[in-house]
């Protein structure tokens, strides 16, 4: 497949975008198991794109650190997909601080977004806020994206759900320069007695599309997604407060 770029351009995307990129290669992958296919391209033609005055955000999330275990800066694996494991092999790439929610960052701002402390995963002083302040964009590839909406826990924790609640864990921090530390990391987590997950109603695409907001194209069976951050976000915390149900918790 080598039509990434042709399919960002269809989708919007231009020079100086700040993206935040989630993935299910998986499909892509199975489609293009008989022909050569590099998923660097994915990445590639998106920063041919964006160029350096933009901005890329790869979740590279692990929730190693909630466990009790060893949180390193350079060696613990993201468990959030292909991408953000290639991604930080990428020179133009770095990772953002916090130890359970972390980011491979690329473009404009990236050293400076990587040091927010953000002590809580999803407040705004993090690059959910950022993106969320700077008229950032979600793309989906290959998965849809009610199943890949990190930015619904970022609306919880500012509405204060009560089936959500904060905890803090502990452990040891190894940075970029082999230094080990204690290190305290706070995350708005669910009540696992009473909610499996929190869920996006099917009917909230439409609300998207007609306002504008998400726009989707399905390329030779693969599914690309792009849906600007900052009405979302508003239409999340509306949703929320009011209790419309297009964003709710699965309870047991």
């Amino acid at each position: 497949m080598k039509d990434f770029k042709k399919i960002y351009k269809k989708l919007g995307i231009k020079k100086k975008d700040k993206i935040y990129l989630a993935s299910n290669i998986l499909n892509l992958l199975a489609k293009y198991r008989k022909k050569k296919f590099d998923p660097n391209l994915i990445i590639d033609d998106l920063i041919n794109i964006v160029s350096k005055d933009g901005f890329i955000c790869i979740p590279t999330f692990s929730w190693d650190f909630c466990q009790k275990k060893k949180f390193n800066y350079l060696k613990t694996i993201p468990r959030t997909g292909s991408l953000g494991k290639l991604s930080l092999k990428k020179k133009d790439f770095i990772r953002s601080k916090n130890p359970i929610h972390s980011f491979s960052l690329f473009g404009k701002n990236k050293s400076r977004i990587a040091k927010l402390r953000h002590y809580s995963s999803f407040d705004k002083d993090s690059p959910f806020g950022y993106l969320i302040n700077n008229k950032g964009k979600m793309l989906f590839i290959g998965i849809d994206y009610k199943f890949a909406m990190t930015f619904v826990h970022v609306a919880e924790e500012e509405c204060s759900v009560d089936y959500r609640y904060f905890k803090t864990f502990k452990g040891i921090y190894i940075d970029k320069n082999g230094n080990s530390k204690k290190y305290k990391a706070k995350f708005y987590v669910r009540n696992m007695k009473i909610v499996r997950q929190s869920l996006i109603n099917k009917k909230f695409d439409k609300i998207l599309m007609k306002k504008k907001i998400l726009k989707k194209i399905n390329y030779k069976g693969v599914l690309f997604t792009i849906i600007d951050i900052n009405p979302m976000y508003k239409l999340f915390l509306d949703d929320i407060k009011n209790n419309k149900g297009m964003i709710y918790p699965d309870y047991y």
